[in-house]
């Protein structure tokens, strides 16, 4: 199992990679793309129980980001995955436009 991801670190990585903040019971990430909302989302309980992500979190968030990897999940929260390179996987997938 891999090293937990803290809870801050994720929250800054989402937001400088494009998703921005709706704050609710709990945070609630949406991915923007040329000014509009996009399928792309996650959600980060506040919880003390969720100071870090382990990979069983994390495997969650990997459907709601849509991503096909855990690994690939790592790298766009501890940031070698840039916002561009998140984009390209999600036109991959025919979830945005160019």
């Amino acid at each position: 199992m891999s090293n937990p991801i803290p809870r801050t670190q994720m929250r800054k990585a989402l937001v400088d990679k494009g998703f921005e903040l709706v704050d609710r019971d709990h945070e609630f990430y949406y991915f923007y793309h040329k000014g509009k909302k996009t399928v792309a989302r996650t959600k980060i309980s506040r919880g003390s129980a969720y100071d870090h992500y382990d990979d069983r979190l994390l495997g969650k968030m990997k459907t709601q980001l849509h991503l096909s990897t855990l690994q690939q999940v790592r790298n766009l929260l501890e940031c070698p995955m840039s916002k561009d390179e998140y984009i390209a996987e999600l036109m991959k997938k025919n979830l945005l436009d160019g």
